[in-house]
């Protein structure tokens, strides 16, 4: 299991990076260091109670009443000192988790939800699955458990090397005959000590290693059902309008099939260790009396001796016993950092492959001083390597409109996707132009929210008041919304695909961007709806750019340029018409397209016709 993407020293750097960042070092330098000082002080505690335990016994066997009435005031010092110690502990743990977290969390979003990367890794979706799960879920479980580990094996240490020299002092030696030979044993329950923890970790490791794997399955299944639910919440109208009710119950029964599957695996390597530590526990209490016993029947030591010894063995057992203890949880602590390991050694791979000389990518250069947006040589391809566009050359000038056209699955919104950098698979470069660029995808997206946040969404622009709001919402045929700007919900719910790209061309005409990219943007308008936003565009934003990538016949008459992608052996090719429109023409055709729309003849024509039985 120690590969290098799924060790623990993988982890390590992945995640340590939180005791050396900016904000955040102080508070866990600081956090540290009170947990191994409190650490170092229950162990302190568990020495004083095991004095007390010596003293307690000794004056029980001596009858001393007094002697018992002044150990039970210790007492109830070392319980009120172990109870605050412990509290103070818990708080001190409790707080490093919860920062440890936000910052691992805050971080992996931070380069999740960067340069397209969240879409870029649903291409590799078979290598990173449900990195939802991973942040939100596994973060958790490798942040938790790793501090309650250090917390635990820090005190283990301290108290197996405080218990092994009292240990070792009482003791004393053990005549041994072995063989014909006879020797003196020096420490004798030390090493009985070390043996029975020694013999249990190794037989508890043997047992549950097959549990680090189990775990990492059954993590992914959780994952997997869970990603299902959502779907079939998020896509509840479209399910219920196609009857599709019974393929997605059977979709999660499939799902649940796995998951129960992946639980057996783990349930049956959880039992097999349990039959070792079950036994372990209860032997526990009993095999550090038969080991002092000897001493004890041969007067070396008192009856609180006795105890005092029982106890320290107890104390170093415990301490060796780490493993025993703790390794179902160890298990599910290492299928966790696996996942979290692996989606950022995705997003790292992911980051790197553009930076790298010798590996094909789309480069996309930053905004020169030139206003035209620019393809040299360009070639989309699918993550595989296949190609979708295999030739692009491709200049457009500012506030020209251009139309891209092309069959299903020929590689027209990708190209959109590449000029967006969020497409890095293929060759070639593309020279974005000055000023802003807005893409308008086919669904578009809808922050939780207001309607004023959705509207203003990516962020508020300079001086847009609520009568400018409700302006555009008239604009684009959506008065009914005008209201309800102070309203949260889920918009992307509750109002209609057509409703929705409306709301999307009014945020554009908010925003007023440099260049737009829309595809499919008008696809779920009639054509009276699509006529007006298209109208729009052209009267609110004359000097914008547009380019738009859909088939839907009547979007040539609203474009001054088309570009076709024409079918080869090597992928599609991007083809300019030979013909260009220009504005005038634009304006021609649309004039002439208004004049052969049927229009209402009237009150009199209607009479007239009544009158003539027609």
């Amino acid at each position: 299991m120690d590969t290098p993407h799924s060790s623990i020293r993988a982890f390590a750097a992945v995640a340590s990076g939180y005791w050396t960042a900016p904000g955040y070092r102080a508070v866990a330098w600081s956090l540290t260091g009170g947990l191994v000082v409190l650490g170092a002080a229950n162990v302190g505690i568990a020495l004083w109670l095991n004095i007390w335990n010596r003293d307690f016994f000794n004056a029980l066997d001596k009858r001393d009443v007094g002697q018992l009435m002044e150990l039970l005031w210790i007492l109830a010092a070392i319980v009120v000192s172990a109870g605050v110690a412990v509290a103070i502990q818990l708080h001190i743990k409790r707080r490093l988790q919860i920062n440890w977290r936000s910052w691992l969390s805050h971080v992996t979003v931070q380069r999740w939800l960067n340069a397209g990367r969240q879409y870029q890794l649903g291409m590799l979706a078979d290598e990173v699955d449900n990195p939802d799960g991973r942040i939100a879920e596994d973060i958790r479980i490798s942040t938790e458990y790793a501090v309650e580990f250090a917390q635990s094996i820090l005190q283990c240490v301290l108290q197996l090397f405080t218990f092994l020299s009292v240990l070792w002092i009482l003791s004393g030696t053990m005549p041994i005959r072995l063989f014909g030979f006879e020797f003196d044993l020096p420490g004798y329950m030390v090493w009985a000590a070390v043996a029975y923890a020694l013999v249990g970790s190794l037989l508890t490791y043997f047992l549950g290693r097959g549990l680090i794997h189990a775990g990492n399955i059954r993590q992914s299944r959780e994952a997997d059902f869970r990603s299902g639910l959502t779907r079939a919440r998020e896509h509840a109208e479209g399910i219920a309008l196609m009857r599709g009710e019974d393929d997605e119950r059977e979709r999660l029964r499939g799902s649940l099939f796995d998951l129960r599957t992946a639980w057996n695996v783990q349930t049956r390597g959880q039992g097999n260790l349990s039959l070792l530590t079950s036994s372990l526990a209860y032997l526990a209490p009993i095999v550090p009396l038969i080991v002092a016993l000897p001493r004890y029947l041969g007067g070396e030591i008192a009856l609180g001796g006795l105890m005092q010894t029982a106890q320290a063995f107890s104390s170093v057992q415990w301490a060796l016993s780490w493993l025993i203890d703790n390794f179902p949880k160890f298990a599910e602590w290492r299928a966790s950092t696996d996942r979290v390991v692996h989606l950022h050694v995705a997003l790292t791979d992911l980051e790197e492959s553009s930076e790298v000389a010798d590996v094909e990518r789309i480069v996309v250069h930053p905004p020169a001083d030139s206003d035209r947006l620019v393809m040299r040589e360009l070639g989309v391809a699918r993550p595989s390597g296949e190609m979708l566009v295999a030739e692009a050359e491709v200049e457009i000038q500012r506030a020209e409109r251009v139309l891209i056209r092309g069959k299903s699955g020929s590689g027209k919104s990708t190209i959109m996707r590449a000029v967006a950098g969020v497409w890095p698979w293929g060759r070639g470069a593309i020279h974005l132009p000055t000023g802003n660029i807005t893409f308008m995808p086919q669904k578009p997206y809808f922050p939780l929210g207001t309607l004023r946040e959705v509207m203003h969404y990516p962020m508020a622009p300079e001086g847009i008041t609520d009568d400018a709001l409700k302006d555009v919402l008239h604009k684009v045929g959506l008065d009914h919304l005008r209201d309800r700007l102070d309203e949260t919900e889920r918009w992307d719910h509750i109002l209609s695909g057509g409703e929705q790209q409306r709301v999307a061309f009014a945020r554009v005409l908010i925003h007023k961007p440099d260049w737009i990219f829309m595809d499919e943007a008008t696809s779920a308008l009639d054509e009276a709806g699509q006529e007006n936003v298209m109208k729009l565009l052209i009267e609110e934003l004359p000097e914008t750019s547009v380019v738009s990538i859909g088939h839907r016949p009547g979007l040539e008459v609203f474009h001054t340029r088309e570009l076709t992608l024409e079918p080869g052996a090597d992928g599609t090719t991007l083809r300019a018409d030979a013909s260009k429109r220009s504005l005038g023409d634009l304006y021609r055709k649309m004039a002439a397209a208004s004049r052969s729309t049927p229009r209402d003849p009237g009150f009199w024509a209607h009479v007239r016709a009544n009158l003539l039985g027609r």
